[in-house]
C-alpha cells in the first residue's frame, strides 16, 4: 500500500469514527422550546431555583398565561416520554416578536414554541408544524380591558357605550384581539407592532385600553416595569378561537417532540394540571365570573 492510499484510509477512519461519535451523541442534542423575551424574564422571576419538572404550584411573583405555558410545556414532554435535553430559547426585543416567533419554529430554528397560539395562524402554517391539543379550548379564552391605573375615564367605562368612546390599542398581527375590539364597535382602534408597543401607548395616554388576560394578584392589576394596569370593573370580553401549542416538522425530532408532547398534554389534562395552572395563574378567573361579557 502506498503512503496516499494510507492517507487516504486514515481520512475515511477519522471521517467513520466521527460520524459514530455523532450517531452515539444524538440522544443527547437538545430540544429547544422559545418563548419570547418577556415571557422569558418573567419565567426567570418566577421560577427562581425552582424545578419547573416538579412544580405543582402556579402562582406568586411573575405568574401569568404565557409563563405557566412555558413550564406546562416542559412537564408535557417530560410525562410523554422525551428523553432528549430541553434547552429554553428567547426571542429578543423586535418590531413584532409574535410573528417572528411563529417563523423561528416553521423555518426549524427552534424546535417547538413554549407558548400557545392561535388555532387561526397555525392553521395558515399547518404544513410546516405539527399542533397539539388545544390547552385553551374554544369559549375559554376571556380577558380584561386594561388601563393605566390613573385613568379615570377608562376606568369608569362599564357598559358597552362608555366602553365604544374609548381608543383601543393592539397588535395588528394578533388577529383574534383585533377582530374582538373592532366588532365591540369602538370609536377607535389602534394598530401597532409589538406588545411593547401596546404597553407604552397606554401608560403614556396615547390609547385607553388594550386586552390582557386577568391576573392574579390582588386587584387583578398588571404590572409593568413602573407601570401598573387595572382592568376596568364589571367587564369582559370573549376571544373566539382555541390555543395550541406546535412543534416545527423541519426541526430534528420533530415528529418525536411532537408526540411526547400530546402524550403529555393529555396526562395533564386527565390529572386536573391545565385547569390548576390556568386558574391559579389569573387566566381562568373566578372573580370575574358575574363580570358581564361585552360580546
Amino acid at each position: 500500500m502506498n503512503q496516499v492510499d494510507m492517507i487516504r484510509r486514515s481520512v475515511l477512519a477519522l471521517a467513520l469514527g466521527a460520524a459514530a461519535q455523532l450517531t452515539l451523541a444524538a440522544p443527547d442534542e437538545a430540544v429547544t422550546i422559545l418563548t419570547q423575551q418577556d415571557v422569558y424574564n418573567d419565567y426567570q422571576r418566577f421560577i427562581g431555583n425552582r424545578d419547573p419538572l416538579t412544580l405543582t404550584q402556579f402562582s406568586g411573583e411573575g405568574a401569568r398565561r404565557d409563563v405557566i405555558e412555558v413550564v406546562l410545556t416542559q412537564q408535557a414532554l417530560q410525562l410523554g416520554g422525551l428523553k432528549r435535553p430541553v434547552k429554553l430559547v428567547k426571542v429578543d426585543h423586535s418590531s413584532d416578536s409574535y410573528s417572528r416567533y411563529l417563523r423561528e419554529i416553521t423555518s426549524g430554528s427552534a424546535t417547538l414554541g413554549g407558548n400557545t397560539a392561535w388555532l387561526i395562524d397555525l392553521g395558515a402554517i399547518k404544513d410546516k408544524v405539527y399542533i397539539s391539543p388545544p390547552l385553551i379550548a374554544q369559549g375559554e379564552f376571556e380577558a380584561g380591558l386594561y388601563t393605566s391605573a390613573g385613568n379615570a375615564k377608562a376606568l369608569a367605562a362599564n357598559d358597552l357605550a362608555k366602553v365604544r368612546k374609548l381608543t383601543a390599542v393592539v397588535a395588528e398581527s394578533w388577529r383574534p384581539d383585533v377582530a374582538t375590539l373592532q366588532g365591540l364597535g369602538m370609536a377607535n382602534v389602534l394598530l401597532t407592532q409589538s406588545w411593547e408597543s401596546m404597553v407604552g401607548m397606554v401608560s403614556k395616554r396615547r390609547a385607553d385600553v388594550l386586552l390582557a388576560p386577568f391576573q392574579p394578584t390582588p386587584d387583578m392589576a398588571l404590572q409593568i416595569g413602573n407601570v401598573r394596569f387595572l382592568p376596568i370593573p364589571n367587564v369582559k370580553v370573549g376571544l373566539q378561537g382555541s390555543r395550541h401549542l406546535f412543534v416545527s416538522r423541519l426541526a430534528p425530532h420533530g415528529a418525536e417532540v411532537a408526540k411526547a408532547l400530546e402524550k403529555g398534554l393529555v396526562i395533564l389534562r386527565q390529572r386536573g394540571v391545565l385547569a390548576q395552572a390556568y386558574t391559579e395563574s389569573g387566566f381562568y378567573n373566578t372573580r370575574t365570573a358575574g363580570w358581564k361579557k361585552l360580546n
